[in-house]
């Protein structure tokens, strides 16, 4: 039986019989195959990433030193170790001071990760893997601007003078948070008891940096971890970072969903395919019948010809799921770290297990409903064209299902994407079948080819309304991509303002303000706008929480008057008289309020350094988080118990022109720290440009599947093109007549398609524009004129080309089959 489903197999190989089923089956491994690959690459480039983070495989962080024994078990094992002292000290350089945080490491630091370095303050860096040698120090931009030092300066720390050799402009293991902002330095460990400047209670945290064979890892780390103490504690990449399995998750979810899109697409293809194939054999099951095949026979023969056909389209199409991983790769080579030795069998599996599902639930059925087929009723060419059954949607309905539960793993997102997809195919089509029937008003105004090729469109309505659906879906998530990869950004960006803060000021204490304004005001640098915000932390411990979100300590304020952005949406701003601390009130952000469970009029207790204050609430506030000025989930009408110790911080704008001044300006306030924005946004609208285009590339999968939709839906009715072709033939038609009625079909067809795609992306990134940046919707004038000719291009081209058999087809051959 296999011998004569093989000869089969390849003799409607070589008719063009199996060609489009082979070609889906092909798309939907490949696309599940090469994302969960690309997925999996990201999972591994995420825990590498945090491997970076902490400048090691595995972190001890410990308030003493580590224990040599340790030390030793590590050097058994073949491990890799680096050592890691950070404290803080008073450093000197050509009669200025400064305090700043010194961190002493050993040769191999860094483990994992790069350090940056220069040779100016605020300039352009190199990598490097290695630390400063002994007998060197490499301060970062704030020191060396404060210490008015330079290259082969000397700078002293405690009793040690050390050569200036390297500007240290980024760490892998910097700290997050306001302390990162802080001025710096490294040296080398060895130097570290030179300097004296550790004492006895001197405060120091120790570090013990390792890497190498996870397996070995483990091992030592069961083998100490019963054996630590009070302030040693293990870090791994994840510890720490409490959003990164969700991300990963997430991320995950999103991309396996966008090929089960491809997938499902690719499955509708199939599903044609199979009946239109189906069709055409019931001739060849009807004669296999007459010659004492009995229907089990039947069954077994095609579906070992089935499954010969699924395997032939696995491993055909790994090579091409590698290909593609291999380019979704190099798009973003330059933001994950890429490991070719590690190739996990799961994404190959999950991929073939995706193409036999596709093949069971929609190319089976209707191949196992031939055995049903009469031989009787197919000869005498009767009964040939059923009609799909109901029981064969069913099964493909539920396969759909199972394969968006299996690749996103959640009830709740699959519901969602298949309802959302029903809603919006529906709507699709239902636009699509308006603008179908609005150009039969256009019929007469135009030539005979036109005229003929709307009447095709127009007869045709409801499955030609389906096609423009499928591929104006595919259309407007690329175009939608392609716009905030291009558009989004910059269009904020033009929303604010001219004067809008691109700088902000941290670690500003109470008698700096004055000496920065007037160094400012000396640099003719624009303070009209400059607000000072006292800063403290603390933490609400009435009522309790369960959520770490509750637990957390959150940076406030306080002040008289309503800052800008801030809008009062319920209960009342304080009066502008001092508040007495037994009459404390509060502001709170009104979301953080909602989250929280917290109503006008509570009592709240804080911790604030120690002391606990409580306040009540009097406001909600709505807080504008894009006007790039400082916010604050709680406001005070009054300073708090640490009001005395309070840093204050602030923001700014700094022309481009003025960028030079920052560095006399820091110099002369040496304890004061930034933030650039436009730095930070500049790298995030390259980091969205980069990371699209790889979500463009799988989308583009998604077009495919579209386009295979496309084929299928005209292989299934090429036939009857063709018995209409021959009888205009017949009739005196020429074959150009015969090209631009297929031209004019399909060309209006991609011409909606397209024309749906493009509002359909404009409405989606207005949507973004107005609830994510809360900025008025903008217009992108060249979506909208390029999106119908890109559909009309593609449309027209696919269908001009699998309708040439239309054309160059006898006319008498074709009405003799008929």
């Amino acid at each position: 039986m296999l011998k004569l489903a093989s000869r089969l197999a390849w003799r409607d190989w070589r008719g063009g019989e199996l060609s489009l089923l082979f070609a889906a089956l092909l798309l939907a491994i490949t696309s599940v195959t090469s994302i969960s690959l690309f997925t999996h690459q990201v999972k591994q480039s995420m825990v590498a990433e945090g491997a970076d983070l902490i400048a090691a495989d595995l972190r001890l962080n410990s308030n003493q030193a580590v224990n040599s024994a340790w030390q030793q078990q590590a050097q058994q094992l073949g491990l890799q170790q680096a050592h890691v002292s950070e404290f803080q000290a008073m450093v000197f350089a050509q009669q200025e001071l400064q305090l700043a945080g010194i961190k002493a490491v050993s040769s191999l630091y860094p483990l994992k990760g790069e350090l940056s370095v220069g040779t100016q303050a605020f300039g352009l860096g190199q990598t490097s893997n290695k630390g400063p040698r002994e007998g060197e120090i490499w301060p970062d931009s704030r020191l060396l601007a404060s210490l008015s030092a330079q290259l082969n300066d000397t700078i002293d720390v405690g009793e040690l003078s050390l050569t200036v050799t390297q500007v240290l402009l980024a760490e892998p293991d910097q700290a997050n948070g306001f302390a990162s902002f802080a001025p710096r330095a490294l040296i080398h460990i060895n130097d570290l008891a030179a300097t004296q400047a550790l004492q006895t209670g001197s405060r120091v945290s120790h570090r013990w940096l390792l890497a190498g064979d996870a397996g070995q890892l483990n091992q030592l780390r069961k083998q100490i971890t019963p054996q630590l103490q009070a302030g040693q504690k293990w870090q791994t990449p994840t510890d720490g970072n409490a959003n990164m399995a969700a991300t990963l998750d997430k991320a995950e979810q999103f991309l396996l969903l966008a090929g089960s899109l491809a997938v499902v697409l690719a499955g509708v293809a199939l599903s044609l395919s199979a009946r239109r194939y189906s069709l055409r054999q019931a001739k060849h099951v009807a004669l296999l019948k007459c010659l004492g095949l009995k229907p089990k026979q039947l069954r077994l023969l095609y579906l070992s010809q089935m499954l010969l056909l699924a395997t032939c389209a696995t491993l055909v199409s790994l090579p091409f799921a590698w290909g593609l991983y291999q380019g979704l790769l190099t798009l973003v080579s330059e933001y994950i770290q890429t490991d070719a030795t590690s190739l996990p069998m799961a994404p190959f599996i999950l991929g073939a297990g995706t193409g036999f599902l596709c093949l069971l639930a929609f190319v089976l059925p209707p191949m196992l409903g031939l055995a049903k087929v009469a031989p009787a009723q197919v000869l005498r060419n009767s009964g040939s064209r059923s009609k799909a059954n109901p029981s064969h949607l069913a099964i493909g309905f539920a396969a759909i299902i199972a394969l968006v539960y299996w690749h996103s793993q959640s009830l709740l997102i699959s519901a969602a994407l298949i309802a959302g997809m029903a809603v919006i195919l529906t709507l699709l089509w239902l636009l699509a079948g308006s603008l179908i029937k609005l150009g039969d008003k256009l019929r007469p105004y135009l030539g005979q080819g036109g005229k003929l090729g709307l009447a095709n469109l127009s007869r045709r309505r409801h499955q030609n309304s389906l096609q423009v659906a499928i591929f104006g879906l595919a259309l407007m998530l690329l175009f939608s991509l392609v716009s905030v990869r291009s558009f989004l950004i910059d269009d904020w960006q033009q929303q604010l303002k001219q004067d809008t803060p691109n700088l902000f000021l941290f670690n500003i204490y109470q008698e700096q303000r004055s000496a920065l304004l007037d160094s400012m005001a000396k640099q003719n640098l624009a303070t009209d706008a400059l607000t000072f915000f006292p800063i403290a932390r603390a933490r609400l411990i009435e009522p309790k929480f369960d959520t770490p979100r509750g637990d957390r300590e959150l940076n406030l304020t306080w002040t008289q008057t309503l800052p800008k952005g801030n809008r009062i949406s319920a209960g009342r701003w304080w009066a502008p008289t001092p508040t007495p601390l037994d009459a404390l009130e509060v502001s709170i952000e009104v979301d953080y309020a909602q989250r929280m469970g917290l109503s006008l009029g509570q009592k709240l207790t804080f911790n604030v350094a120690g002391i606990e204050q409580q306040a009540t609430l009097t406001s909600l506030r709505e807080v504008d988080w894009g006007s790039m000025q400082p916010n604050f989930f709680f406001i005070f009408s009054a300073p708090l118990a640490d009001a005395g110790s309070a840093s204050y911080m602030a923001s700014v704008y700094i022309a481009p022109k003025d960028r030079n001044k920052l560095g006399p300006l820091l110099r002369q306030q040496p304890t004061i720290s930034m933030l650039d924005v436009d730095q930070i946004l500049q790298q995030v609208q390259k980091v969205v440009g980069q990371l699209s285009l790889a979500v463009e590339s799988i989308l583009v999968m998604v077009l495919g599947a579209g386009v295979l939709v496309l084929i299928a839906s005209i292989q299934a009715s090429i036939d009857e093109r063709r018995h209409e072709s021959a009888i205009l033939r017949t009739l005196g038609a020429s074959k150009s007549l015969i090209r631009r009625i297929i031209l004019v079909e399909y060309a209006s067809l991609g011409w909606v398609a397209g024309l749906i795609a493009g509002l359909s992306a404009e409405a989606l990134v207005a949507l973004l524009q107005y609830q994510v940046f809360n900025m008025p919707a903008q217009l992108h004038w060249p979506l909208w004129l390029l999106s119908p000719f890109i559909g009309m291009l593609l449309i027209g081209s696919f269908g001009w080309w699998f309708n040439r058999s239309v054309v160059t087809a006898p006319p008498l051959r074709t009405l003799s089959k008929a």
